[in-house]
């Protein structure tokens, strides 16, 4: 039997994905009085962001930090009761060149880092200073990324750092990005330097890390009368005659007033039959990449850098992040936890390969980068995949991004794909879903009003 859209009178909201994304709008609409239902294809909430059983200890799945500059993700934290359990940390920067290992934690340090010359440092610093200060990045769109890097770092610059950077982070796909996306990244890791400690890089994370934060979700959402379904796949959504929504499943439809799909775009063009086809088109416009990441828990350290940035293109993962650099190892029972990630097309031969064939790739690389690290030192190792990570940020991308409202009456769309000005991150996730929530609440007091004039 179909549930009822809203049996107390009580505007009922179903979100499909118990990702950042969903939780967050789930637990804002609560606390405006919304009644509301998560409905999660996979067993465990959290999505991207959500944690995992390493053994000795649990922490997130991928990686991830709090900037001092995310206030939507410190506002949900507060509002959760966690502020005190956050934590703040400095971190040093590192790189990796075919000559050896940098830190480029300082500006002594960047002066002394032999990958460039006087002028080309020169012209590195001054080039991060003007992109820091651009205040919208939409304009960057009509530019490539290797164009304006070269116009803006000069091209010895570019060549040495820049070039094997984006390949590092792009792969392939690299020769279809903007400028913006460049521009983003280098404007919000800029935002989270000290400038009171020397322009030192702050970060932070909730002390238990995103299980922490889930868990508090889950508690208020449940104890505001939110309800979490979990292993039940959305095979269809349609709309009713009388403007709700149905999530059809193999059990049958849940019905809504108004829904949110927080899923991949691809994904969300195949679920709803009634999207015109304009708005099909923008949703399947967008390119994703997808993500293979080894983990490797270490019985020590492998550097002193939270991350490691790669200048040679010839190792087959982005960087190396060294989470136990900002987090303390009380968190991690005393051992060291290692991210190798490598951003990659959906369709690439890497999703397809074994765990055994992935880490041979990676532990050949990383035997080169680390001499010295042997087969002992890891206690465990781990691979994760995800195929649809992050949109890719081509040309004019603005263009082609879907907008909230997606045509078909009361059904609303926040995804990764509308965020603008900034990268992937769980911050720009939580902006998202409280833009969500703002677009139903106003939706619904319109309606409100609309029907106690009639």
């Amino acid at each position: 039997m179909p549930e009822a859209a809203s049996s107390n009178g009580r505007t009922h909201v179903g979100i499909l994905g118990g990702g950042i994304t969903g939780l967050a709008a789930a637990f804002y609409l609560l606390r405006a009085g919304v009644q509301v239902t998560v409905v999660e294809a996979r067993p465990q909430l959290g999505g991207l962001a959500t944690y995992f059983d390493f053994g000795p200890f649990h922490w997130d799945k991928y990686y991830h930090c709090v900037l001092t500059s995310d206030r939507p993700l410190q506002t949900l934290i507060e509002d959760l009761g966690l502020s005190e359990e956050l934590r703040w940390r400095e971190t040093k920067v590192g790189f990796y060149a075919k000559s050896g290992l940098y830190s480029v934690s300082s500006s002594l340090e960047f002066l002394r880092f032999p990958l460039l010359s006087l002028w080309e440092k020169f012209r590195f610093g001054l080039g991060i200073i003007y992109a820091s200060r651009i205040p919208d990045g939409r304009d960057l769109e009509k530019v490539s990324v290797t164009e304006w890097l070269t116009r803006i770092f000069g091209k010895g610059c570019y060549q040495k750092m820049w070039a094997p950077l984006l390949k590092c982070k792009l792969g392939s796909c690299r020769e279809e990005a903007s400028a913006a996306f460049i521009w983003a990244t280098i404007a919000r890791l800029y935002s989270t330097r000290d400038r009171d400690a020397g322009q030192k890089e702050r970060l932070g994370y909730v002390r238990g890390g995103y299980r922490a934060v889930f868990t508090r979700l889950i508690e208020e959402i449940e104890r505001m009368g939110g309800k979490l379904v979990t292993g039940v796949p959305v095979e269809r959504i349609e709309s009713r005659p009388d403007g709700g929504i149905d999530f059809v499943t193999a059990n049958g439809p849940m019905s809504f007033d108004r829904a949110v799909v927080t899923s991949p775009s691809h994904v969300a063009s195949a679920l709803v039959p009634e999207l015109s086809r304009e708005y099909v088109n923008k949703l399947n416009a967008v390119k994703y990449l997808g993500i293979v990441c080894t983990v490797l828990v270490l019985k020590r350290s492998l550097t002193p850098f939270y991350v490691t940035n790669l200048t040679t293109d010839d190792v087959p993962f982005t960087g190396v992040i060294e989470m136990t650099n900002l987090i303390s190892l009380e968190e991690t029972g005393g051992r060291h936890l290692i991210y190798l990630p490598k951003y990659i097309a959906p369709g690439d031969p890497l999703f397809q390969a074994s765990d055994e064939e992935v880490w041979s790739l990676f532990q050949k690389h990383l035997s080169k980068m680390f001499p010295d690290l042997q087969e002992s030192d890891i206690e465990r190792k781990f691979i994760f995949r995800e195929k649809l990570v992050q949109p890719l940020p081509v040309m004019h991308y603005s263009d082609i991004v879907p907008p909230m409202e997606t045509g078909v009456p009361n059904l609303l769309l926040a995804n990764t794909t509308q965020i603008i000005n900034s990268t992937l991150n769980n911050n720009e996730m939580v902006k998202i879903a409280r833009q969500a929530v703002d677009r139903i609440l106003k939706n619904a007091a319109q309606g409100a009003a609309i029907g106690a004039r009639s």
